[in-house]
């Protein structure tokens, strides 16, 4: 088990209005210490034996955390960006410390931590000077919405990842500049922002349209960009992460990656599911959904064969960003899961209001989170 660590954010609130509906269950936990650290927040002891790689300047992946596998947990941190690392915001845990470089975020999706990685090129490589900004396509006889998303370096001759980014229920799409999905432009991948057929994304009169819109979608980037098929990653908010939920169980055999932020458990999207891709869940500490996350993650935790139990930790992790919550401190933690005999699952927490004072939503560090969750993966 592994725990990665944020520190306070201190910025402007996101609006994130997003309906969701959970059944709360007792959860089996153990106690562990969590290390939080940075300007203005108060450290709680980390756990003997935790590590991970800190947070550096843009393009660079995580790497060894100073304190080794002994060590305690480090991390770069955020100050005034979601996507920005601060020397004065670093993380610190018994034995090893780092601090994220200025103006970067860390990890890289590109490669995710795999440096033997064979991309595999879509149709679309060779083409130059492909669309950006506003698009819109015909799916299952209507004109459907998105918006693509190129990084600075993309390369017409060079695959890169394809991430989608999916918004809640009666908001409009996510990104790249503004609104919900903040820090997933900033990823090295080609990203889209689509804005589903009618309010939501999962729900029955729609979920067979935005399916199809989806693959209509995908089918485009991939005959006009230069896209990695082999790194094609989905991340979605409250109805967008129960959209996530149907998408990583019908696709799973061909995502890369996905994350589930701010949402519930659908039954329906875990029935003879293909494939167990990794999957990152991110939720807000006072966000009942789900059972306040913790059983989405546990759902895909045992469809990827990982440990009936909770990881280690959990209990503690909640209580520290309860803490934070009530002192107002944008906070995160991230626990692993253990035994994982397939891909691996990560469960983050985080204690930032997004939307009316509460934690319901795409926290700023969403884009990070996923960064560093990328970074680890073969």
């Amino acid at each position: 088990m592994r725990i990665i660590l944020g520190l306070p954010f201190f910025g402007a609130l996101l609006l994130a209005v997003a309906a969701c509906s959970s059944s709360p269950s007792p959860a089996t936990t153990a106690a562990a210490g969590a290390a939080v650290g940075g300007a203005g927040a108060a450290a709680v002891p980390a756990p003997a034996g935790a590590s991970n790689g800190g947070s550096s300047a843009a393009g660079s992946g995580p790497s060894a955390g100073s304190g080794g596998t002994t060590g305690g947990v480090s991390n770069g941190g955020d100050a005034g960006s979601a996507t920005a690392g601060s020397a004065a915001g670093g993380m610190s845990g018994a034995g090893g410390s780092t601090a994220g470089g200025a103006g970067g975020m860390s990890g890289n999706a590109g490669s995710g931590g795999d440096a033997g990685h064979t991309p595999k090129p879509s149709t679309g490589c060779g083409k130059l000077n492909p669309a950006k900004g506003a698009r819109t396509i015909m799916t299952g006889g209507q004109t459907a919405t998105f918006n693509v998303n190129l990084p600075a370096n993309y390369d017409a001759t060079k695959p890169m990842p394809l991430g989608f980014g999916f918004h809640g229920f009666g908001n409009p799409a996510c990104g790249p500049t503004g609104g919900e999905c903040q820090g997933f432009a900033m990823l090295p991948a080609v990203t889209v922002y689509m804005k589903s057929i009618s309010a939501g994304w999962e729900q029955a009169a729609v979920l067979e349209q935005n399916i199809t819109f989806w693959q209509d979608v995908l089918a485009l980037m991939k005959n006009e960009y230069c896209i990695d098929e082999n790194r094609i990653f989905v991340a979605g908010v409250s109805s967008g992460g129960q959209f996530i939920e149907y998408l990583t169980c019908r696709f799973g055999d061909s995502l890369w990656q996905t994350t589930a932020v701010s949402a519930s458990v659908v039954n329906a999207a875990n029935m003879n599911c293909k494939g167990t891709p990794p999957v990152l869940v991110i939720h807000g500490v006072t966000d009942m959904a789900g059972n306040y996350g913790q059983d989405v993650a546990a759902m895909f935790a045992k469809r990827n064969g990982c440990s009936a139990t909770p990881p280690a930790g959990l209990t503690q992790a909640k209580t520290d960003m309860m803490t934070a919550f009530n002192a107002q401190q944008a906070q995160h933690v991230c626990l692993d899961w253990d035994a994982c005999t397939s891909n691996p699952v990560r469960f983050c927490i985080s204690s930032q209001i997004t939307y009316n004072g509460l934690t319901h939503g795409w926290p700023k560090v969403g884009g990070t989170l996923i960064s560093d969750f990328q970074g680890t993966i073969k």
